[in-house]
């Protein structure tokens, strides 16, 4: 493969900013809107998805603090990688496959969704990226397979993946407020495919999570942007208080003191779920018609599947409760194994437990209720700890993203792949 070609996936088609734009161009173009239209539209879909990204990505960066105060409060002698040295660390051995696996699986994608009844385009390429490192990792930890076979073999899984993750979310979509016109692509999937089950069996739809009545006093807090910064400041100053107010000054708050650091951790939050909260009415507003254009003429029926983020909005307390239900249940998942006393020491990661918790919570109570979130949240964030430790011996150089970055998918479709290979031998 030419060096030009590896430049525009590595450097173009693997940013997805980029990749959103162009469906929205090439949306536009189709139904013959004129120069000037395309462009705006372009800027405002790529801003927009920016603002998202972005918004997300701080919003999880924002939690990170409470882990040195977690690994205090269970006196655990564990260290989490930081999550740029572990993406530079895990890429040096398959970052070639990787790179290759992500473009030519999201064309699998797009030839699937052309020719079959399974009319679905993942766009959060960000996503597609890590998958399409863990399909890499266990291909070359787990076979004896040259390059070329490791790519055509890892593109035609990915392309699958993405395909057909998106298609059992769809159906779904239709209970869930502010999901129309869109289906979710991301690695949280089979969490939000169970959670939803579990949700419909021991739950109750009648009673929303999200239409708790508050006392008149307090429903300032029905603003998602009000109720996340005073919870999230609450649970700082109380994850502070447990760990020791010295401990915190010492080693997490740059010297603030435990209510300074608590408030600006709080609005911090507060900050990026308003970002979130811009982002996804400005793309919403450009990227669905566009996408009618692609629809209609080059892949007919075609729904996007786009990133979780989308839904927070409009489910601010299920964000809450999913990501508090996740976490105490990987706290509970690492105790279970530490008395099996299991080889590898395992920590529930924040920013998946926060991202899979929050949306398995949305599913959950969009078909049980509160009792479907809560129940559909927990079992996520057992799959999180428990797929964690069965993943990491299969995943050889990919552990450090793995033990920072692993959402649902990763943790219930990797250990049965690896297994799986390792069983045929190949």
């Amino acid at each position: 493969m030419s060096n030009s070609i590896l430049y525009l996936i590595k450097n173009v088609f693997s940013e997805p900013a980029f990749l959103i734009g162009m469906v929205a161009i090439i949306g536009l173009a189709v139904q013959k809107k004129k120069a000037g239209a395309i462009t705006s539209s372009a800027i405002k879909t790529m801003v927009g998805f920016l603002m998202i990204t972005t918004g997300a990505q701080s919003m999880g960066m924002a939690l990170l603090p409470l882990q040195p105060m977690l690994i205090k409060v269970f006196n655990l002698n564990v260290k989490i990688p930081e999550i740029g040295n572990a993406i530079g660390a895990s890429f040096t051995e398959i970052g070639v496959e990787t790179t290759l696996i992500f473009a030519i699986g999201f064309m699998v994608n797009v030839l699937i969704a052309r020719f079959t009844k399974f009319k679905y385009v993942h766009l959060s390429a960000h996503v597609s990226f890590f998958y399409a490192g863990l399909i890499a990792a266990l291909l070359k930890f787990n076979t004896s397979l040259n390059l070329a076979l490791i790519v055509i073999i890892g593109s035609i899984l990915l392309g699958i993946y993405l395909t057909f993750t998106c298609a059992y979310i769809a159906p779904l979509m239709k209970h869930i407020k502010g999901g129309q016109g869109f289906t979710i692509g991301h690695s949280s999937s089979i969490g939000c495919l169970i959670s939803a089950g579990l949700g419909k069996v021991f739950g109750n739809k009648d009673k929303d999570l999200e239409a708790i009545k508050l006392p008149k006093g307090f429903e300032f807090l029905r603003e998602t942007t009000i109720s996340l910064t005073v919870v999230m400041s609450l649970i700082f100053l109380i994850i502070s208080l447990i760990s020791g107010p010295s401990f915190v000054v010492s080693n997490v708050s740059n010297g603030r003191d435990i209510i300074t650091f608590s408030l600006l951790s709080g609005l911090n939050f507060g900050l990026w779920i308003t970002v979130i909260i811009t982002g996804v009415r400005m793309m919403l507003a450009e990227i669905v018609p566009a996408f009618h254009g692609i629809s209609n003429k080059l892949i007919p029926n075609a729904i996007p599947g786009l990133d979780v983020p989308l839904l927070f909005p409009n489910h601010p307390t299920s964000v809450l409760v999913g990501f508090i239900c996740s976490l105490l249940a990987g706290f509970v998942g690492m105790t279970i194994l530490g008395l099996l006393k299991y080889p590898i020491i395992v920590f529930p990661a924040l920013i998946p437990t926060f991202f899979t918790g929050a949306v398995t919570a949305i599913f959950g109570n969009a078909t049980g209720g509160r009792r479907g979130a809560i129940i559909g949240s927990f079992v996520n964030g057992l799959i999180l700890i428990f797929g964690q430790a069965l993943l990491l011996p299969l995943v050889g150089s990919y552990e450090p993203v793995m033990r920072v970055l692993s959402e649902t998918d990763y943790t219930f479709y990797g250990p049965l792949l690896g297994r799986l290979l390792r069983l045929l031998g190949i």
